[in-house]
């Protein structure tokens, strides 16, 4: 579920890797979106993911989010990526608003 929904509603906002089973998988921010700022935003619309730079020394590039789905049902996945989206989107928005590098 979580794959179908990004493929139609997070397209040039995140792409997620192939999962076939687990608990969490990546994604990667596209659009010059910076994780800090993405995960400030998903939080903003009660969306809960996690900079993967948060789990390095350096700077990860490209910037991603780690995304748990193990413990929601379908219409919480749906949810979550729906809103995900809305606040990506505004971060994208505010990127090419005059940002010369990804916020976050």
């Amino acid at each position: 579920v979580l794959l179908e929904e990004a493929r139609t509603k997070l397209e040039g906002l995140l792409e997620i890797s192939n999962v076939e089973a687990g608990l969490q998988t990546a994604g990667w921010l596209c659009g010059g979106i910076g994780a800090e700022a993405a995960a400030t935003a998903a939080a903003k619309h009660n969306v809960d993911v996690t900079p993967l730079g948060r789990y390095s020394q350096g700077r990860v590039a490209p910037e991603g989010l780690q995304l748990g789905f193990a413990a929601l049902d379908v219409k919480e996945i749906r949810r979550g990526v729906r809103e995900l989206a809305i606040a990506l989107e505004g971060e994208r928005k505010a990127f090419h608003r005059g940002a010369q590098t990804p916020r976050g």
